[in-house]
C-alpha cells in the first residue's frame, strides 16, 4: 500500500514500514475491530464528524473504547493536511479474545486517490449473509469483517462488471460491497432504507441533502431488484466514488442522464462549501 508519510498508532508518528500489530491483535485473527474511510479535499477531510459519529457507534456496537474525540479529530486533521487523498482510521480488536479491547490500536493514515473510472457496471450478487431487515448486535457497524462483500466484488469482476450489487433474500435491493446505491425513477430519487440493515453511508446523506437543494423529491424504501432494473438512471455513491453513474445493471443498460449530472454537480458543490477554509 503506498502510504503518505508516516502512519499516527494512538497518536504517535511510525513510518510506513514500522506500523504494525500484534499478530495475535483479533482484527487480524478474527476480524473484530472497525474503520473509517475518509477524503479529504485540498487538505480538509470532508464531513469527519460524520465519519467519527459514525466510528463512534461501530466502535460501541463491538464494545471498543475510543481515544477522546479531541485526539480522533486532530490525528484525522492531521493526516488530511497532507492535500487530496484518502484518510483511512481502522480501530483493531486488541489482543484479548474476550474481547475486552486491551491492546487495541487506533491508527490514522493518508494515501493516494484511487483513480475511479467515469462510470461503472454492476452484477446483481444474492446476499444471504446481509441483513436484509434482520437486527443483530452489528447491524449497520462499520466493521473490518468485510469478507463476503470483497469476494462479491471479486466475482463480479470477473464477469466483466466494475462491481457488486447486493440483493438479499427477501430480492431487495441492499447496497454494493463498498458503496449505496440509488436511481431515478419518473424524476423521483429512490434508496434502499437504512432499515434493511444497509450502511449509513456518508455520502448517501450528502447526495440527500443535495436533492433537498435542487428540490428533488425523495423516496426511500423496500425495492425489489426490477424496480432498479426498470428505472430511468442509476448511480452508486460512496467517498471515493463520490456520485459515479451506473451505465449497466446485470444485462440491462442505463443512460448518463440529466438528474445524474445535476447530483454530481451538486454534490462536488456541497463539498466545495465545506471544505473551503
Amino acid at each position: 500500500m503506498n502510504v503518505i508519510g508516516y502512519v499516527l498508532v494512538d497518536g504517535n508518528p511510525v513510518e510506513p514500514a514500522a506500523a504494525t500489530i500484534s499478530v495475535f491483535d483479533i482484527a487480524l485473527l478474527r476480524g473484530f475491530g472497525c474503520f473509517e474511510s475518509l477524503r479529504s479535499y485540498g487538505g480538509v477531510a470532508f464531513r469527519q464528524r460524520q465519519h467519527l459519529d459514525r466510528l463512534e457507534r461501530s466502535a460501541a456496537a463491538l464494545g471498543l473504547g475510543l481515544p477522546p474525540r479531541a485526539d480522533q479529530d486532530r490525528w484525522v486533521a492531521d493526516r488530511a493536511a497532507v492535500g487530496d487523498c484518502t484518510v483511512r482510521v481502522v480501530v483493531t480488536g486488541g489482543t484479548d479474545e474476550k474481547g475486552s479491547g486491551e491492546g487495541s490500536r487506533f491508527i490514522v493514515f493518508a494515501e493516494p486517490l484511487q483513480a475511479m473510472d467515469p462510470t461503472t457496471s454492476l452484477l446483481p450478487v444474492e446476499a444471504p449473509w446481509h441483513p436484509d431487515g434482520a437486527v443483530s448486535e452489528l447491524t449497520g457497524a462499520k466493521t473490518l469483517s468485510y469478507g463476503p462483500n470483497v469476494a462479491a466484488r471479486f466475482h463480479a469482476r470477473e464477469e466483466g462488471y466494475g462491481d457488486a450489487l447486493l440483493v438479499g433474500r427477501s430480492g431487495n435491493v441492499l447496497e454494493g460491497p463498498t458503496n449505496t446505491v440509488a436511481w431515478i425513477t419518473d424524476g423521483v430519487l429512490e434508496t434502499p432504507e437504512l432499515e434493511l440493515g444497509i450502511l449509513a453511508s456518508v455520502t448517501r446523506q450528502a447526495v440527500l441533502d443535495v436533492a433537498g437543494r435542487i428540490g428533488l423529491l425523495v423516496r426511500e424504501g423496500a425495492f425489489p431488484l426490477q424496480r432498479m432494473l426498470d428505472a430511468d438512471e442509476v448511480i452508486a455513491l460512496s467517498t471515493l466514488r463520490e456520485v459515479q453513474p451506473v451505465i449497466k445493471v446485470g444485462e440491462v443498460e442505463k443512460p448518463v442522464g440529466p438528474i445524474t449530472r445535476q447530483l454530481i454537480a451538486g454534490l462536488r458543490e456541497l463539498i466545495r462549501e465545506e471544505t473551503t477554509q
